[in-house]
């Protein structure tokens, strides 16, 4: 064992798994020790073990190396074990304490967003919601940061028969909403002008997963006597940074599906 408490064998066990990626899906022992600068004995006895507790596989003719199919096992068990709240906990407290308005965090859960977490503003004008309320996703800033990022079926899962107008400003069919919806894609947030209460304007941002899906969003909600422009340009920054924080805390790795500016 090294001063720095590593382990040498273990951190060359993990050099060898590292070779592998989505352009390198299949190696030959020489690649594997000629990329990570040992010799095919070390490189060797190390694919050996992994092979034996089902990390590596190998083809029998080509004779070449794989990933093996015990890493997405364990991914799960990681992926499973991830808390949500616990991730973002911390972001949302720092993005209310930054901005002084409400922030929640929420998931998809068919046709509407149910809160799972909020940090309430101590400003005495306050938004009137609670963990564990349910709104009609296509009038939230929530529900649209994460409709905007399903695959076709499961968007029209998320998509009610008949579209109720909360308040002028309410989209109410199919093709003002698609359109909403290839906006956000683009822009990488959504805003509720006053959509679902008249009154109130929001801010969303998606939150990506290790499997580079959405299924959770983060808002900050405010008055519009307080939510200016300026205010409202402020906060897109701060919540987009805090949800690409998160994502990357999730696992993913990916370009945030293009959006502009991640």
């Amino acid at each position: 064992m090294e001063k720095t408490g590593r382990i040498q064998s273990i951190d060359r066990t993990l050099m060898v798994l590292n070779c592998f990626s989505e352009h390198q899906t299949e190696l030959r022992l020489s690649e594997i020790a000629e990329e990570i600068g040992l010799n095919k004995s070390t490189a060797h006895g190390i694919l050996n073990t992994l092979k034996y507790h089902g990390l590596i596989s190998q083809d029998e003719e080509s004779h070449k190396y794989r990933l093996g199919l015990r890493l997405m096992e364990l991914g799960s068990r990681a992926a499973n074990s991830l808390n949500i709240i616990q991730f973002a906990g911390p972001k949302i407290r720092k993005l209310c304490s930054e901005i002084e308005e409400t922030v929640h965090l929420g998931t998809l859960d068919g046709e509407e967003m149910v809160y799972i977490d909020k940090i309430e503003s101590w400003q005495s004008m306050r938004i009137a919601s609670s963990v564990g309320a349910r709104l009609p996703a296509y009038g939230t800033g929530m529900g649209k940061a994460i409709m905007a990022f399903l695959s076709e079926e499961e968007l029209m899962k998320s998509i009610p028969a008949v579209f109720r107008p909360f308040t002028p400003n309410t989209i109410v069919n199919m093709e003002d909403l698609l359109e909403e919806l290839e906006r956000i894609r683009e822009k990488g947030y959504a805003i509720d002008n006053e959509e679902h209460s008249i009154g109130l304007r929001c801010v969303a941002a998606p939150i990506f997963n290790h499997e580079g899906k959405v299924k959770y969003s983060i808002s900050v909600s405010g008055p519009g006597v307080r939510m200016s422009e300026g205010k409202m340009d402020t906060i897109i920054l701060l919540v987009r940074e805090a949800c690409r924080d998160i994502s990357e805390k999730m696992g993913y790795k990916g370009d945030h599906k293009g959006v502009s500016g991640w």
